[in-house]
């Protein structure tokens, strides 16, 4: 397939059948759409790399999965901000944010959203309850649920489409394998025009700049090298090299833990005994496993006097407390 010159034409199909939701959904997991157009940019160039190599039929999670993974979409952008509709998604983790944008934007199956998040199917789920909005007694809404989807799905409707043709660019790059980045809608140095009398002045003004630093240049350059210092002599030996050169302070930096990445709600979600965590029941009963066990046993017909069934000794019982 690499060889026949039908992996880009192959790629670039995928491409551009998946571009409308990752456009959105990295805008909405970061912020900002800017942030997003560079990890959707970074994740399309990694997938050009993978896509030669992987079977077709594995091409959406790869992609999912390397977008997912940008570190421009792991916190909030600085200049975070969400359509009014959609202002819950900036009250929740990132990670959470990340399973529901997945479901209502990127459209993934639950089993491939297990995948490409790296979570499995209770964590999952949990993540979607965590993200879903409530009603007024603390359950979940299916109504601010609907609502939800529904914004999102409009919010794709509605990409410009100045946005879908810098999409298109982005993609053709990425398929061609060049460098070239579009400009972002609003260049940072972009400023209002002067009018055409001004422009003349500048121009004048830097002319006469040109001019006054070339006459300088002829009369000053000649005393420039008198500035400079005499050469090293090369038989003053190393020794001397030694001597002269400057002292160098080197301070060993203090030592810090690394900052987190994550959370305390990531933190549970990706915790190894989260099934445990999340079942306080089971947990209780296995705390006394070993109790139960000897329970079963028959240690009840077993215990000595005195001695109740759970290990406790209490006084004896009399006759006429039966």
């Amino acid at each position: 397939m690499n060889e026949t010159g039908e992996t880009p034409a192959a790629l670039s199909a995928f491409l551009r059948g998946v571009e409308r939701r990752a456009v959105l959904f990295a805008q909405l997991q970061s912020g900002n759409p800017e942030v997003g157009d560079v990890a959707l940019l970074a994740a399309m160039r990694a997938f050009r790399n993978h896509a030669a190599s992987a079977p077709m039929a594995d091409w959406p999670r790869r992609f999912w999965t390397l977008l997912i993974a940008s570190p421009g979409l792991r916190q909030n952008a600085a200049a975070a901000n969400w359509p009014l509709a959609l202002q819950r998604l900036g009250v929740l983790d990132p990670p959470v944010r990340a399973a529901l944008l997945a479901r209502l934007v990127a459209g993934l199956a639950e089993e491939d959203a297990i995948v490409v998040l790296g979570l499995d199917q209770a964590r999952y789920r949990q993540a979607l309850t965590s993200a879903c909005p409530q009603d007024s007694a603390g359950r979940p809404d299916p109504e601010g649920w609907r609502r939800l989807a529904e914004a999102a799905q409009q919010q794709l409707r509605d990409l410009p489409p100045d946005r879908l043709a810098r999409l298109a660019r982005l993609r053709e790059s990425t398929v061609a394998g060049t460098s070239v980045r579009p400009p972002p809608a609003v260049p940072a140095s972009w400023a209002p025009p002067q009018p055409r009398g001004a422009r003349r002045w500048r121009w004048a003004l830097l002319v006469l700049a040109i001019c006054g630093g070339a006459v300088a240049a002829t009369y000053l350059w000649p005393q420039m090298f008198t500035w400079l210092p005499a050469p090293a002599d090369p038989s003053a030996g190393a020794e001397a090299n030694t001597l002269n050169a400057p002292s160098i302070a080197i301070e060993a930096l203090p030592t810090s833990p690394p900052a987190a990445r994550y959370d305390a709600a990531f933190a549970q979600l990706s915790h190894p005994d989260f099934d445990l965590l999340s079942d306080p029941e089971g947990e209780a009963i296995a705390q006394q496993a070993d109790f139960y066990a000897w329970y079963a046993a028959g240690g009840l017909a077993d215990a000595p006097t005195g001695m109740s069934a759970d290990g406790n000794t209490h006084p004896e019982s009399t006759d006429a407390e039966f």
